[in-house]
């Protein structure tokens, strides 16, 4: 787990270590053992720490398309006594059952919530990527699909007024079908006003993406693009221009918050320190060692 000494300071010390299960099981616990936290999109995982970080309390940290958790799990873990609210919705259900247990083995609290979000509440086909279960898609031909199964969808008006929550923290990552996702939650970014990092793919439905986004911009959110380790406001209408593989995670917010590039590039830094030669590597069936997961000094 990346050691912050700031947010150590200002909240309290937390587990050094985060337990991801069997580490080959899914594509993300196979980068995680052959790279560590460092070489697992190191960018994304700093600008939500950094998010959570400056929040007004009391928070919540909604992750759309949690995949197994590593998101929610690392925001949950650090912030633990912090006042920070943690729901992760996957609706693949071997991913969501991985999730679920992957937030017990490390004691854990948040709720991982079976169901898709989309821009109408409903039933829905998921395709299960033929090459990972990273590209699992409501998106149709997105990528070739090995099976199918069907899924419960709500929107995210839905999930949050049926629930009472108020979002200050969100990611999306829903391999194109993020549009979809704003559109079902207009009412709750109109009243809540959350920060969002979410995926943008040149595969995205441009037409759906341009209406989104204006509807957004009607409401005061600003869009922001990833320059090296900074966030830099980008207009509305320009996004296509810097569609690519490589950068493809966004900043939605109404407003920068304040001191985040710098809250970022300190996480950036502590996250650097977690490779592949800080894993711990436990034999298949094997507990893990008294004191795996003490608390940074």
């Amino acid at each position: 787990m990346p050691r912050n000494g700031r947010v150590i300071s200002s909240t309290g010390s937390y587990a050094g270590r985060l337990n991801v299960l069997d580490r080959k099981e899914t594509a993300v616990q196979r980068q995680l053992r052959r790279a560590g936290l460092a070489g697992y999109e190191p960018l994304t995982q700093a600008t939500l720490l950094a998010l959570a970080e400056l929040a007004p309390r009391p928070t919540s940290f909604l992750d759309v398309g949690a995949h197994i958790g590593l998101y929610s799990a690392l925001i949950a873990t650090i912030f633990a006594d912090d006042d920070v609210q943690v729901i992760a919705f996957e609706p693949t259900p071997h991913t969501a059952d991985i999730a679920r247990r992957l937030a017990a083995r490390n004691g854990l609290s948040y709720s991982v919530e079976q169901l898709a979000l989309s821009s109408a509440p409903g039933k829905a086909t998921l395709y299960i990527s033929a090459k990972a279960e990273t590209s699992n898609s409501l998106s149709e031909g997105f990528r070739e699909s090995a099976q199918s199964v069907g899924v419960t969808v709500t929107t995210l008006d839905d999930f949050c007024l049926e629930r009472g929550v108020t979002p200050s923290v969100m990611k999306i990552d829903v391999e194109t079908f993020e549009p979809h996702v704003l559109r079902g939650g207009l009412l709750t970014l109109d009243r809540a006003r959350p920060s969002i990092v979410f995926e943008l793919l040149p595969k995205s439905d441009a037409r759906m993406t341009d209406s989104v986004l204006r509807l957004l911009g009607s409401i005061g959110y600003r869009l922001h693009r990833a320059v090296g380790d900074e966030w830099v406001e980008t207009p509305l209408d320009t996004y296509r221009l810097h569609l690519s593989h490589t950068s493809r995670d966004w900043l939605l917010s109404p407003t920068k918050p304040e001191g985040l590039d710098a809250s970022v590039q300190r996480w950036l830094a502590a996250i650097a320190e977690c490779t592949e030669d800080t894993n711990l590597m436990v034999p298949g069936g094997q507990a893990p060692p008294d004191g795996w997961n003490a608390k940074h000094a």
